[in-house]
């Protein structure tokens, strides 16, 4: 387990697909923001996510679900779920503390979570809902133990996050709330196609992709499927598409020693200049400049 080190910010304005920092090693990571803005667009990634949010109101979107949420907030996003936040204007200059723990999604599946000690944790975290929220008593409970988490660290942090999860796989069940899709067929309907149309995206995403080919993979129209992403989002899907290529460029930029060039046709764009241009537009530098950014980064750390 880990904590995510904090770097120099890059803005993320289409960002959907979002990709966790958790290293395959890693039980979980934890962040607090003393003050969090809420900026942060609708998106969604393959883990989970506990979100404790205190003192301002406003509104969660979560799956196909929006509603208000209150001073004491507590909610378990489940993997692969659509979901942001956005305070409400009334909350003014009140400080919104926040406190995000990801962790893997296979962690069911991990072989102590066949224990009868475990069992427990692995049932609520394979209940069949986009997400669980919590009551404002359960949030307030473990209030201090949240805060805490992203200051501790070793085999501590490690006890810490499992008693977080056993009180959760404790409380009374009637307190927990499934939240996230409406109950109508209209509305899984939409949240499976844009599934899939997401899903295309992330396995086509180094070739040419047309509107054409999305439309007979949901059963629409090209003009159809680009209103549809639009209205489901709130992103322009080509948008969407530039972005998501830009991120895994940007991912690999970082992760391995391809040249830019390289990287650049591996992720679907047919000539460095356009590749350089939209990568300076998303993250506020060139590639080059980004790894040479990361590299001095690490240089830093050591």
């Amino acid at each position: 387990m880990r904590k995510a080190k904090r770097g120099k910010h890059i803005p993320m304005k289409y960002i959907l697909k979002e990709i966790t920092p958790l290293g395959k090693h890693d039980l979980f990571i934890a962040n607090y923001w003393p003050d969090n803005q809420m900026d942060f667009p609708l998106h969604f990634h393959k883990d989970y996510e506990l979100n404790l949010t205190l003192n301002v109101r406003g509104k969660r979107i979560l799956g196909n679900l929006s509603e208000e949420f209150t001073e004491h907030d507590l909610v378990l996003v489940n993997p692969d779920t659509l979901h942001c936040y956005k305070r409400s204007d009334e909350s003014g200059d009140t400080r919104c503390e926040v406190v995000v723990v990801q962790f893997p999604c296979t962690l069911p599946e991990w072989g102590i979570f066949d224990t009868d000690q475990m069992h427990p944790i692995r049932d609520l975290l394979t209940q069949p809902a986009p997400g669980l929220k919590f009551s404002a008593e359960t949030a307030t409970a473990l209030r201090d133990r949240l805060l805490r988490l992203p200051r501790t660290e070793g085999f501590e942090a490690t006890l810490l996050f499992l008693e977080i999860l056993n009180y959760l796989a404790s409380v009374d069940r009637a307190t927990i709330e499934p939240i996230g899709l409406q109950n109508t067929e209209h509305s899984f309907s939409h949240s499976r196609r844009i599934n899939r149309i997401v899903q295309f995206v992330e396995q086509n995403y180094r070739h040419k992709i047309a509107l054409e080919d999305i439309g007979r993979l949901v059963g629409m129209s090209p003009s159809s499927v680009s209103r549809f992403f639009k209205t489901r989002t709130r992103h322009n899907f080509w948008d969407y598409l530039s972005g998501f290529r830009i991120d895994r460029a940007a991912q690999m930029i970082i992760e391995t020693e391809q040249t830019i060039s390289e990287i650049c046709y591996s992720c679907g764009f047919n000539n460095i200049s356009n590749f350089n241009r939209v990568f300076r537009k998303r993250t506020g530098t060139t590639p080059s400049e980004y790894r040479q950014a990361f590299k001095a980064s690490v240089v830093r750390q050591q």
